[in-house]
């Protein structure tokens, strides 16, 4: 009788030993810290025309973001082994109206102390995305004047080797199109072919758009 009992207990204190074994395994595979966004600059996006070929061109400023590494426990504020190294942001767009991109992918440099802050700077929209047309941009100015919700995955990895991201919302302004014509700037007698901003800023009149006078005279 005492031998069975025994082999009840063993039976038993093997069957823990197992359970806890398997709990351990799956806490394993989890990250020790967690990776956040604390603030996050977008800049708008300037747009200017060329007057003589009609087109747009961007001028993109490269977004600022602040992120944190936060440790999920008191063994986890060390370093190196709890640092994250940043790797990208996937950044997806909704247009006000309607025109859709596909995602971009931007490469992120730097990495964020365990327990620490840092800062990275990306590109928040590309070219390609900016010249893309839609139903009520007769002109072919593309994005300009318009906004767009963003939704950012950030993504990195720490020195262990664990994946981590967060994802958080931001906002796109791209300015409207300003047209720098060229044309006659009058100053007496005299013409030349000036932009309006230096014709003016040199005291004369200005007179035409493009590259044509409005008359053969001088006003």
């Amino acid at each position: 009788m005492r031998k069975h009992m025994k082999l009840i207990t063993l039976t038993v204190v093997l069957a823990a030993a197992g359970w806890l074994a398997s709990c351990n395994s799956t806490i394993d595979k989890e990250p020790n810290v967690v990776l956040e966004v604390e603030t996050l600059t977008i800049p708008p996006v300037t747009s200017a025309q060329d007057s003589i070929n009609n087109t747009c061109t961007y001028t993109i400023t490269a977004a600022n973001g602040t992120f944190k590494n936060k440790p999920k426990n008191q063994f986890a504020n060390t370093s190196p082994f709890n640092d994250i190294i940043l790797q990208n942001v996937v950044i997806n767009y909704v247009w006000d109206d309607g025109v859709a991109n596909v995602p971009v992918t931007a490469g992120l440099g730097g990495s964020v102390p365990a327990d620490g802050t840092a800062t990275a700077q990306f590109a928040v929209v590309s070219n390609a995305a900016l010249s893309t047309d839609g139903p009520n941009d007769p002109a072919g100015t593309g994005r300009a004047g318009h906004t767009a919700s963003l939704g950012m995955t950030f993504n990195g990895i720490t020195v262990s080797g664990d994946h981590v991201s967060t994802t958080t919302g931001g906002t796109l302004q791209v300015n409207s199109c300003t047209t720098q014509f060229t044309g006659a700037c009058c100053n007496g007698s005299v013409c030349t072919l000036q932009t309006q901003a230096n014709c003016s800023s040199s005291g004369g009149v200005y007179g035409g758009d493009n590259t044509q006078c409005i008359s053969t005279v001088c006003n």
